[in-house]
C-alpha cells in the first residue's frame, strides 16, 4: 500500500515537472510531444479524415469533365464542413499554445522547437484552411512550416502544400518555381541517401544537413506536378506525372481515381489506351458511379466493332444496378450510332436518354441539345428550336454551353413563330375559299380528326405516365438501401421538393403545358397534303382556354376564318409579313439563301398589294445578283414601284450612300430649327417648317416639323385654334406614330382647355430623403441561408477586404421571416456602392450570397423603413435614386 502511494506520488511529481514548456528535458519533451500527437494532431486528423470521407461519399462529380486529382468541396459545399475544419483548427491551436517548447506568443519569433508533433499540428491547421478555401491563411501557414522546420521532414510537406495552394490561387508561375525548388531538394536528398548507401553507413554523412523525405513523398509530389499541368491544360505533362503517381500509389482508391483520370486524358486524345486505364480503375474497386462511368467510357473508346460496343452498352442498360444511369448509357449508344452515320438510330437513343433522365438535368439537357443540333443540320429549324428550348429549360447554368443553347432557342423562336403564322393564315384562307357547305363539312372533319388525335394523345400520355411511374418505383426500390441518399427514396427531400414546386408554381394538375396559364389547344401539327390543313389554336375561339377538344363545335371554329374583306386583308398582312420576316431570318441569321428565296417568292406570288412585295423583290434581286437571273426582279421593282428607294438604288447604286448623307443633313437642319425655337425665333422656325412640309416629302423629319410648327405658332398666336389644321394634318398623314399621339394631346388641350390644377400627392415618395451623413448596406438572405453562418462570412469578408474601414455587421429580421445582414457605417453613398461592387465580385467568404438582393440605405431611411414596414416603398426609392 505504501509502495503504491509512493509510486503515485512520484508519477504525480513527474507530471508536474513535465508540464513545464521552458525546460528542455527528456520528461518535458516526452510529455508535450505525446500530448501534441494525440490531443491535437491525431484527433484533428481524424476529424478531417471522417469529414472528407463523408463529403466524398455523398459528392456527385461531373464525369463529363476531367476529374480533379483530389476531391475537395467547392464554395457552396464547404459550408457544411466548417464545423469540422474549425474544430480541427481550434484543437491544434490549443495544443500549439500549451505544448510548444519553448512557448512563444508569436511563433514567428521562435528560433527552435524541442517538442515533436508540433509541426504536424501546424500542417493540420494549414490543411484545414486549405479545405476551408481560406487559401491566403493556408499559404501563410505552409510558408511558416517550410521556413521554421527546416530540419524536419515537415518542411517538405509544407512546401508541397504551398505549391497546391498557389495552384488554387491560380498563381501558376510561383507554383512552378516552388515545384522546381522541391525538385532540387529532392534530388539532393536522394543523392546523399545513395552515397550513404554505397558507403554502407548507418548514419548520414556530416555534410548532409537535409532531413529525410516523408513517406509517400514521391507519390504526393507527382500528384502536385500533375495538378499544375492540368491547371495549365498541359495534358501531355499531366499524363506523364499521373502515370508516375500511379506507380507510387499504395491505396486502391488512389489507384482507381488516377487510372480514371488517365483514361479521360487518353480519351480526349483519341488514344485507345484509355480503355486500359478505365479497366484498371474498375479493377481497383472504384466507387460505384466512377466504375459505371469507366464502363461507359471504356465501351465508347474501345477498339471493338460498333455492333460489339452497342451490345456491351445494352448489357449495362439491362443491369438493374445501373437503372439510374440509363440516360447516360443511351447517350453513349447514340454517340456510337452517330459515329457510324446511323442518324435515325442515334436520334432514337437520344430520345431514350431524355426519357430516362429523371434526376440528371445535365444529361437531359445535353441529349436535347444534341437532338437540336441534329435537326438543325437537317434544316428542320422548327423541331430544332423546340429541342433547344427544352434543353435551355433543364440544363444547369454551370454547363459550359448553357448560354449558347439559350441563344439558339431564342434565335429560332422568331422563325418558329413566323412559320406558325404562315401555316395558320394559309389554312384559314384556304377554308375561307370553300363554299359554305364544304366549309362546314371540312370543319366537321377537322373536329373529328381533333378528337381522334386527342384520344390517341391521352393514350400515349397514359402509357408514358405508367412507364414513368414504374420507372420511379423501380428507382425508389433500388435505392431504398442503407446509406443511399437518392432523391426518390428520401420522403423528406421529396416533400421539400413538392413544397418548393407549390411555392413557385402553385397547385397544378398533372397535365401537359402545366407551366402555362392559357394552355394551347393542339389541333393538327403540320400542314397536311391533299386538301387538308393545320388549324392554329387561335382559330378555336376568342377564349380557346375555355374550350376542350371534346366540347368543340363547328361554331367554335368559325369566328376567326377570314370571310369578310377586312378580315382577309388583315390575314394577308400577317401572312406576307411573316413570310418576309421568316425569309430574312433564313437569309441573314441562318445563311440559308435558298430557303429565304422560297419565302420571298411566295410573297410576290401571293399577288396582293403589300409593302413587303417590293422588300421581297429586292431581296430576291440581291440573292440572284451574281447568278445572272436577277433582271426579272429588277424589272418587277422598276415597273411596279418606280418611286421607291429600291428603284432609285437600281438606277443609281450610290443612292443609299447619298440618302444617308441627305438624312444627316436633314438631322442637322432639324436640330438647328429646334435650337431656334428654344431661342424664341418662332417665325424663322415656322418658315423653315413650311418649306420642308411643302417641298421635301422625303425629308426624314417631316412629321416632326409639323409638331415644331404647331408649337411655334402657339407661341405667336393668341387664338390656339389656328394650330388645329396643322395638328390634324400630321395625324392624317402619319397616324399611329409618336408625333400623332402628341398632336392628339395638344388638340384635346385646345378643345377642352387645361384641367383644373390639383395638388400632386407625393404619397410615399416623401417618406425617404436622399442626403445623409451615414449609410448602411443591407443584404437579404434567402430561406436556405443561415443568418449566423452568413453573418460570420460577411464579418470575415469585412475583416480581410475592408479591415481599415472598421465595418460592423449585424443579423436582423424584417417582419417575421425575412432575414438580412446590416453592414455599417459608410460615410457616403458612393462608398457603400463600392462595397456592394466588391462584395458581388468576391470569390471568398460570400460567394453563395453574390446573387442576393442588396441595396444601400441611409441611417434615417433605415429607421423609417423598419418602423413603418415600408420595404417595398423603399425598393422603389432605391430604383429611382440609386440605380
Amino acid at each position: 500500500m505504501v509502495t503504491s502511494m509512493i509510486i503515485s506520488c512520484v508519477a504525480f511529481l513527474l507530471i508536474i515537472v513535465g508540464c513545464s514548456t521552458e525546460k528542455n528535458t527528456f520528461i518535458n519533451r516526452t510529455y508535450h510531444s505525446t500530448t501534441a500527437k494525440y490531443n491535437g494532431y491525431f484527433n484533428a486528423k481524424e476529424l478531417i479524415r471522417i469529414g472528407l470521407k463523408e463529403f466524398r461519399q455523398n459528392a456527385r462529380e461531373d464525369y463529363n469533365e476531367i476529374l480533379p486529382i483530389e476531391l475537395y468541396p467547392n464554395e457552396e459545399e464547404v459550408v457544411n464542413l466548417y464545423p469540422v475544419v474549425d474544430t480541427a483548427i481550434s484543437k491544434c491551436q490549443k495544443v500549439i499554445s500549451k505544448h510548444s517548447m519553448p512557448t512563444a506568443s508569436k511563433p514567428s519569433r521562435k528560433k527552435t522547437e524541442h517538442a515533436n508533433w508540433i509541426d504536424q499540428n501546424w500542417i493540420i491547421i494549414g490543411r484545414a484552411n486549405y479545405i476551408r478555401r481560406d487559401y491566403d491563411k493556408a499559404l501563410t501557414t505552409f510558408e511558416y512550416i517550410r521556413k521554421f522546420y527546416v530540419n524536419r521532414p515537415s518542411t517538405y510537406t509544407g512546401q508541397l502544400w504551398e505549391a497546391k495552394t498557389l495552384i488554387q490561387l491560380e498563381n501558376y508561375a510561383e507554383a512552378t518555381r516552388t515545384i522546381q525548388k522541391i525538385e532540387k531538394r529532392k534530388t539532393l536528398v536522394r543523392n546523399v541517401e545513395e552515397n550513404n548507401s554505397k558507403r554502407k553507413k548507418s548514419k548520414k554523412s556530416s555534410e548532409d544537413k537535409s532531413p529525410e523525405l516523408p513517406k509517400n513523398f514521391d507519390f504526393e509530389f507527382a500528384k502536385v506536378k500533375a495538378m499544375l499541368a492540368l491547371a495549365k491544360e498541359d495534358h501531355k505533362e499531366a499524363i506523364k506525372q499521373l502515370e508516375e503517381a500511379l506507380e507510387k500509389a499504395k491505396q486502391k482508391e488512389d489507384k482507381a481515381r488516377l487510372s480514371f483520370i488517365l483514361g479521360q486524358l487518353y480519351q480526349a486524345k483519341g488514344d485507345p489506351k484509355a480503355r486500359e486505364y478505365y479497366t484498371q480503375s474498375i479493377k481497383k474497386n472504384a466507387p460505384f458511379e466512377m466504375s459505371f462511368n469507366a464502363k461507359i467510357n471504356r465501351s465508347v473508346v474501345s477498339n471493338l466493332a460498333d455492333d460489339e460496343m452497342i451490345e456491351e452498352l445494352k448489357k449495362l442498360a439491362k443491369e438493374e444496378r445501373y437503372l439510374e444511369f440509363r440516360d447516360q448509357i443511351y447517350f453513349a449508344m447514340s454517340k456510337v450510332e452517330l459515329n457510324r452515320q446511323q442518324r435515325d438510330m442515334g436520334k432514337y437513343y437520344l430520345s431514350r436518354s431524355v426519357f430516362y433522365s429523371l434526376n440528371n438535368p445535365r444529361q437531359k439537357g445535353v441529349s436535347y441539345e444534341k437532338l437540336g443540333d441534329l435537326t438543325f443540320e437537317e434544316k428542320n429549324y422548327v423541331s430544332a428550336q423546340k429541342y433547344y428550348d427544352s434543353s435551355a429549360q433543364v440544363i444547369p447554368e454551370t454547363y459550359f454551353n448553357a448560354e449558347v443553347i439559350k441563344m439558339k432557342a431564342d434565335k429560332l423562336a422568331d422563325l418558329v413563330e413566323h412559320i406558325n403564322i404562315v401555316s395558320y393564315e394559309d389554312s384559314v384562307q384556304m377554308i375561307a375559299q370553300l363554299s359554305e357547305t364544304d366549309r362546314k363539312d371540312f370543319v366537321k372533319d377537322v373536329i373529328k380528326q381533333l378528337k381522334e388525335e386527342e384520344k390517341k394523345r391521352k393514350e400515349r400520355e397514359a402509357i408514358r405516365a405508367e412507364q414513368l411511374r414504374k420507372l420511379q418505383q423501380t428507382y425508389a426500390e433500388q435505392n431504398q438501401k442503407p446509406g443511399n441518399k437518392w432523391y426518390f427514396s428520401n420522403p423528406k427531400a421529396m416533400q421539400e421538393g413538392i413544397e418548393d414546386f407549390k411555392r413557385i408554381w402553385g397547385q397544378r394538375e398533372n397535365e401537359d403545358y402545366w407551366r402555362l396559364s392559357n394552355k394551347p389547344l393542339r389541333i393538327v401539327s403540320d400542314v397536311l397534303e391533299n386538301d387538308s390543313v393545320s388549324i392554329d389554336s387561335n382559330l378555336v375561339a376568342k377564349n380557346p382556354e375555355d374550350i376542350s377538344v371534346e366540347d368543340l363545335t363547328v361554331d367554335d371554329l368559325m369566328p376567326n376564318i377570314p370571310l369578310s374583306d377586312s378580315m382577309l386583308n388583315a390575314s394577308n398582312e400577317r401572312l406576307l409579313a411573316s413570310l418576309y420576316n421568316s425569309g430574312m431570318i433564313y437569309k441573314e441569321q441562318l445563311d440559308e439563301e435558298a430557303m429565304g428565296a422560297i419565302q420571298f417568292q411566295r410573297v410576290i406570288d401571293h399577288d396582293v398589294e403589300d409593302e413587303h412585295n417590293v422588300l421581297s423583290a429586292f431581296q430576291l434581286y440581291k440573292i440572284n445578283e451574281n447568278k445572272g437571273n436577277s433582271d426579272v426582279y429588277k424589272r418587277y421593282i422598276l415597273n411596279n414601284y418606280p418611286n421607291s428607294d429600291y428603284a432609285n438604288y437600281l438606277r443609281d447604286p450610290d443612292f443609299f450612300i447619298k440618302k444617308k448623307e441627305r438624312d444627316a443633313l436633314a438631322l442637322k437642319e432639324y436640330l438647328r430649327s429646334v435650337k431656334r425655337f428654344e431661342q424664341g425665333l418662332y417665325y424663322p422656325v415656322i418658315l423653315k417648317a413650311d418649306r420642308v412640309i411643302d417641298n421635301e416629302p422625303e425629308n426624314l423629319f417631316r412629321k416632326e416639323y409639323f409638331l415644331l410648327k404647331a408649337m411655334a405658332m402657339g407661341q405667336v398666336n393668341r387664338d390656339k385654334t389656328s394650330l388645329l389644321p396643322v395638328l390634324e394634318q400630321v395625324i392624317q398623314e402619319y397616324p399611329e406614330t409618336d408625333v400623332a399621339e402628341r398632336a392628339n394631346e395638344l388638340i384635346k388641350l385646345i378643345k377642352e382647355g387645361v384641367p383644373v390644377f390639383e395638388e400632386f400627392d407625393k404619397g410615399e415618395s416623401e417618406l425617404f430623403s436622399y442626403d445623409s451623413k451615414e449609410f448602411y448596406v443591407l443584404i437579404f438572405l434567402n430561406e436556405r441561408q443561415n443568418s449566423n453562418a452568413s453573418g460570420g462570412n460577411v464579418s470575415n469578408f469585412n475583416r480581410e477586404f475592408f479591415g481599415r474601414s472598421d465595418l460592423r455587421s449585424l443579423s436582423q429580421l424584417y417582419g417575421k421571416d425575412l432575414s438580412f445582414i446590416l453592414i455599417k457605417p459608410f460615410n457616403t453613398a458612393p462608398a457603400a456602392k463600392d462595397y456592394m461592387r466588391d462584395f458581388k465580385n468576391a470569390r471568398r467568404y460570400v460567394a453563395n450570397m453574390k446573387e442576393n438582393e442588396m441595396f444601400l440605405i441611409s441611417k434615417e431611411n433605415f429607421k423609417i423603413m423598419m418602423q413603418q414596414q415600408k420595404l417595398e416603398e423603399y425598393r422603389v426609392f432605391v430604383k429611382n435614386n440609386y440605380e
